[in-house]
């Protein structure tokens, strides 16, 4: 159970940060909800913008902690557009696929599979064939240092709900983490660590197991 409950941390926090982006009656965190940025941190979010949409593949260790205590460790997988895999280590049974069009939720231990568009997560947009941060989402905060820069993001159409904050290292330019608020106000951070890009990539990886199917399960 507990396993389970580690697990499905990272699916709420994709599915209801979904909720907080979208819905009217959002209880995200209150403060400023847009700002004015200097002429550097334009720069800073075009070069951000430019790494991203550079990146073809990705393969880095995560170590997700949430607001509530659950942690939980394990390895993503990036290939564009639109392929994303979330592998749980041991003894978990997690796993999370998007396919190009579905996040796939799948618990091994209780064969369970639960989907959600892929666009429809606050993550989609890194799986995009072109990323387009400034199209679609406003800076409600930045906070640049000597070790990191991060820029807090929310959707253009509603400022006032839920927040995703992308934290980049400098010299050269990496992403690091990424921070998202729900709908309840629970906070999730993911740590990346040993990040590759430009890695192979097969494409089996981001296949949903056979048994998943509803017709192979009813044969």
């Amino acid at each position: 159970m507990v396993i389970f409950i580690r697990g499905v941390v990272f699916i709420i926090m994709l599915a209801t940060t979904f909720c907080a982006f979208f819905k009217k009656d959002g209880n995200a965190e209150s403060g400023p909800t847009i700002v004015e940025l200097s002429r550097a941190q334009k720069n800073n979010l075009d070069r951000i913008e430019k790494y991203l949409d550079e990146i073809i593949s990705l393969r880095a260790k995560f170590l997700q902690v949430s607001s509530t205590g659950e942690i939980s460790k394990g390895t993503f997988w990036l290939k564009k557009p639109g392929f994303l895999r979330f592998q749980y280590d041991p003894p978990s049974q997690i796993l999370i696929i998007g396919d190009g069009t579905f996040l796939s939720y799948i618990d091994h231990e209780i064969e369970e599979i639960r989907h959600m568009f892929l666009s429809s997560t606050p993550l989609g947009f890194l799986a995009n064939k072109k990323v387009r941060l400034k199209e679609d989402l406003v800076v409600s905060k930045v906070e640049n240092s000597l070790a990191a820069i991060r820029y807090t993001f929310r959707k253009k159409s509603e400022p006032r709900s839920g927040a995703i904050t992308l934290v980049f290292s400098d010299k050269p330019l990496k992403i690091r983490k990424w921070v998202v608020i729900d709908a309840k106000g629970i906070e999730t951070k993911v740590t990346l660590s040993n990040l590759e890009t430009g890695v192979e990539v097969e494409d089996t990886n981001f296949e949903i197991p056979r048994k998943y199917f509803v017709k192979d399960r009813a044969e």
